[in-house]
C-alpha cells in the first residue's frame, strides 16, 4: 500500500520536472547592426558633421570630401557628352547630303538616258539621208558621163552625199558621247549609293559614343556624390577615427553606425542542449547590466555552424592529437517586447539566457 502511494505521488512529479525543464547559459550578449563606413574615393576630409556616439538618422550627411577634381571630371564629361551628341548630327547631315547625291546622280542617269532614244534615231535618220544621197550621186554621175546633166547638178548630188555621210558621223559620234554619259552616270550613281554604308555606319558609331559619353559622366557624378558620405541607416555614430584635413583611400575606415533600434540576444549553447531547444520557444533575458531585470524573447534561429569554425584558426581534428570538446552553436533569440527607454541596449552587453521548453 505504501509502495503504491509513493509510485502516484512520484510519477506528477516526474512530468513536472520533465515539463518545467529549461537550457540556461550566461554565454551571451547583445548582438545590432553596425554598418561600417568607409572612403569610395580618394581625396581629403572637408568637414566632419557628427561627433562619437552622436544618434543621426538614414541619410543624414556625416562627413565632407573635397571634391574640387570630381567637380572638373563631371564638367570635362559633360563637354565630352556635348561633343559626342554633335558628332551625331554631323554624321546625319552627311547622310543628308550623300542622299541628296544619289538623288542627283540618279536623276541625271534618268535624263541622260532619256535622251539615248532621241540620238539613236538620229543615227538612223542620218543613214537613210545618206542613202538617198549616194544614190542621187551615183545617178547623176552616169547622167553626167551621158552628158545628161549638167556638172553644176553632179556638183549638187555630191555636195548632199558629202553633207550626209558628214551627218551620220557626227549623229555617231553624238550617240557615242551619250553613251558615255550614261556609262558615267551609272557610275556616280553606284559610287554614290556606295558611299551611303559608310555614312550609316557612321552614324552608328556617333551614337555608341554618345551612349559611352553619358557611361563617363554617369560615372563621373557618382564619384563626386561619394564626396557626401551620409548614413546608411538609422544608429549612433561609433570608432569614429577621422579628422578634418585628413587625407583618406578608397576602402579606408572612417566610422560606423550602429542600429539602436533593432537588437538581438545570439546564446551560445552547448551541442548537448541544443536538442532540448526548439524555434519558436520562450525565453528569459537578464542583462547584467541591470541586474535581475528580466526581458522576454524567442528562439528564431540556429547557426549553422559551431562558433568555433567561425575562428580565424578552426580547429582540424584531422591533424595532431584529437581532445573532444564540447562545441557551442549559437542561438539567435529575439526580443519579444519593446525595449523600455530605461533600459538601454547597446551591443556587446554581457546577459544570461533561459530558454523554457514548451
Amino acid at each position: 500500500m505504501k509502495l503504491n502511494t509513493v509510485l502516484l505521488v512520484s510519477l506528477p512529479l516526474f512530468i513536472l520536472a520533465s515539463c518545467g525543464k529549461s537550457e540556461k547559459t550566461d554565454n551571451a550578449q547583445i548582438e545590432a547592426d553596425i554598418s561600417p563606413i568607409s572612403a569610395k574615393v580618394n581625396s581629403y576630409v572637408a568637414k566632419v558633421l557628427v561627433a562619437d556616439n552622436q544618434a543621426v538618422k538614414e541619410g543624414d550627411t556625416l562627413l565632407l570630401l573635397d571634391d574640387a577634381a570630381y567637380k572638373i571630371a563631371v564638367l570635362q564629361a559633360e563637354v565630352a557628352l556635348e561633343q559626342a551628341n554633335q558628332a551625331v548630327e554631323l554624321a546625319k547631315s552627311n547622310k543628308q547630303v550623300v542622299g541628296s547625291t544619289v538623288e542627283g546622280a540618279t536623276a541625271n542617269s534618268k535624263a541622260v538616258a532619256n535622251n539615248l532614244a532621241a540620238a539613236q534615231a538620229g543615227v538612223a535618220a542620218a543613214k537613210v539621208k545618206l542613202t538617198i544621197a549616194a544614190k542621187n550621186y551615183t545617178r547623176f554621175e552616169n547622167l553626167l558621163a551621158e552628158k545628161s546633166v549638167t556638172q553644176q547638178q553632179f556638183d549638187f548630188a555630191k555636195a548632199e552625199k558629202d553633207g550626209a555621210e558628214q551627218g551620220v558621223q557626227i549623229a555617231e559620234a553624238q550617240l557615242a558621247s551619250l553613251q558615255q554619259q550614261i556609262e558615267a552616270s551609272k557610275a556616280q550613281v553606284n559610287t554614290s549609293k556606295a558611299s551611303v554604308t559608310p555614312t550609316v555606319n557612321g552614324i552608328a558609331l556617333a551614337a555608341i559614343g554618345v551612349r559611352q559619353a553619358e557611361n563617363a559622366l554617369a560615372a563621373a557624378r557618382l564619384q563626386l556624390s561619394y564626396c557626401v558620405v551620409t548614413a546608411p541607416s538609422d544608429g549612433v555614430v561609433s570608432k569614429k577615427t577621422v579628422q578634418k584635413g585628413q587625407s583618406v583611400a578608397i576602402g579606408q575606415p572612417l566610422l560606423a553606425v550602429t542600429n539602436n533600434t533593432k537588437m538581438w540576444v545570439v546564446a551560445n549553447y552547448k551541442e548537448t542542449q541544443i536538442a532540448n531547444i526548439k524555434e519558436g520557444a520562450d525565453a528569459i533575458i537578464q542583462v547584467d547590466a541591470f541586474g535581475s531585470e528580466e526581458f522576454k524573447g524567442k528562439v528564431s534561429s540556429f547557426a549553422q555552424a559551431t562558433g568555433a569554425k567561425f575562428s580565424l584558426l578552426p580547429p582540424d581534428n584531422a591533424t595532431g592529437n584529437f581532445v573532444k570538446v564540447t562545441q557551442r552553436i549559437p542561438v539567435k533569440i529575439e526580443f519579444a517586447q519593446p525595449i523600455p527607454s530605461q533600459f538601454p541596449l547597446r551591443a556587446g552587453m554581457s546577459v544570461s539566457v533561459k530558454i523554457i521548453n514548451p
